[in-house]
């Protein structure tokens, strides 16, 4: 048998645990409305679709450059298809699929494809020493107020990428980590290029 003393140490140990667990999933069910959250990949594994995008009203964008400093809007980019990935470093997908929309900006960018990388929220300095780890080839922009993600999709996950065909229009938009390297990937963004 083992000593009182003993006994209760293990309950309380047993009663702290439990009392963590539950103060955990408090938390997490508890979180803030308008959490952004990370997506994996979209709903099914290696998901290599891309949904059409229509908002209920054009969507807007201001956001500053993370290179001069300055506000830019959609109006910067007009006349030639863009792509929009929203993202933040702290997102494991983000950071995952950040090398295969380089990749894609690269391949396409001759073909006329612009890739914006537009944070979600973050501080400069943040950003940049994000950048210096994984770089982006394309512009990046700062939405620090964080309203972009919501008002675009109503969505709350990260990444989220957008595209907009030469004229401005939404075309198509993705929810979550894709392989931007998959041909049927590839075809749906050169879709819109034309």
């Amino acid at each position: 048998m083992k000593p009182l003393h003993r006994r209760t140490d293990l309950r309380r140990r047993h009663a702290l645990a439990l009392a963590l667990g539950a103060a955990l999933s408090g938390m997490a069910g508890a979180r803030q409305a308008g959490a952004v959250t990370a997506a994996g990949p979209g709903p099914d594994a290696g998901d290599t679709a891309l949904q059409p995008w229509q908002p209920a009203q054009a969507p807007a964008l201001q956001a500053t450059d993370l290179a001069t400093g300055q506000r830019r809007s959609l109006a910067d980019f007009a006349g030639r298809p863009l792509l929009v990935n929203v993202w933040a470093t702290w997102c494991g997908p983000c950071r995952v699929e950040m090398p295969g929309l380089n990749a894609l900006a690269e391949r396409l960018g001759p073909e006329g494809l612009q890739f914006v990388a537009l944070n979600h929220g973050e501080m400069p300095e943040r950003v940049q020493r994000f950048l210096a780890e994984v770089p982006v080839r394309g512009t990046v922009l700062l939405d620090r107020s964080q309203l972009l993600l919501k008002a675009w999709s109503g969505g709350l996950s990260l990444p989220a990428t957008f595209l907009f065909d030469a004229q401005g229009r939404p075309r198509l938009w993705a929810q979550g980590e894709r392989d931007w390297s998959h041909p049927d990937l590839v075809r749906a963004v050169r879709s819109a290029l034309t």
